[in-house]
């Protein structure tokens, strides 16, 4: 390792350092709710300095949470550490933006199973309660069908931070990167437009027609909330790809916001749904 590669070594460890720190005095807040962060110093310095010195650090960054961190602390951040480390890979070695969101995504699934399915009491959390609140919005949902929904959308959120927030880095530190594909070049599917409609009918026909045991209802519950959250995505691009053609920088703000908002997002669905069938981007 030359000079400099050191330096900046042992500057990314103490940046780590810092975070294990802050963890500590704020009652373990970072971990709980932010434990993405644990993933930037590793992928970082391993983006600028490629495998070998960037295992080197990380291997140093997990000896240092023995130090500064307890159980929890090890597992949440060892996983951000492998999560930054290939990550880092990635940027290092010029992957598709496709290939390292999906990195994420693998890795934060793995990691929210195991704490909310393998040691969800030995990290406190309450799933039962969890559960009943959800369910006052969404009342026909199963406990099996949310525990997976739980994983996957906290995962893809995650993913998400993780992917964006890296970008924002490579532009700020001027590392090369992949740019992100403008929202005026993003296609809908017709192919998904024509799918979500089968899948919409089959799920209204099994809620209040057809006879289906449990386990078929919640398979099929899960197709439909995953369409669902699909259609909302091509509703936001829809929505956005309006706010920038007519230079409303405001409403881009709302497009992403209010697909949040109950009952509002049925408006972003339908709309994401009317896109993907007739693909109205293409006709304005």
């Amino acid at each position: 390792m030359k000079t400099n590669q050191i330096t900046r070594g042992a500057m990314v460890c103490a940046i780590y350092g810092v975070l294990l720190f802050l963890n500590q005095q704020t009652g373990l807040m970072i971990e709980a709710s932010a434990s993405w962060l644990f993933v930037f110093p590793v992928l970082i310095y391993t983006a600028m300095s490629g495998p070998k010195s960037g295992a080197i650090v990380g291997i140093a960054m997990a000896l240092m949470t023995f130090l500064l961190g307890g159980f929890t602390t090890w597992f949440y951040s060892w996983t951000s550490l492998i999560t930054g480390y290939v990550y880092g890979l990635g940027l290092f070695y010029q992957w598709r933006n496709m290939t390292n969101f999906l990195i994420c995504l693998v890795f934060s699934v793995l990691s929210n199973v195991c704490t909310v399915v393998v040691w969800s009491y030995l990290f406190g959390y309450d799933l039962v309660s969890e559960f009943e609140s959800f369910r006052a919005i969404i009342p026909f949902i199963d406990m099996g069908v949310f525990i997976i929904l739980f994983v996957a959308f906290l995962s893809l959120l995650q993913a998400l931070c993780i992917h964006l927030v890296s970008l924002m880095i490579c532009i700020r530190m001027h590392l090369p990167y992949h740019p992100l594909t403008p929202i005026s070049q993003q296609k809908s599917s017709k192919v998904v437009g024509i799918v979500s409609l089968f899948i919409w009918g089959i799920f209204f026909l099994s809620q209040n027609v057809i006879e289906c045991s449990k386990g078929v209802l919640d398979i099929i519950m899960l197709i439909w909330l995953f369409d669902c959250a699909l259609l909302l995505y091509y509703g936001v691009i829809y929505f956005m790809y309006h706010s920038i053609k007519h230079n409303n920088r405001q409403f881009s703000f709302l497009a992403i916001f209010l697909a949040f908002v109950p009952g509002i997002n049925l408006l972003w669905m339908l709309m994401g749904e009317l896109d993907c069938l007739f693909q109205l981007r293409k006709k304005v």
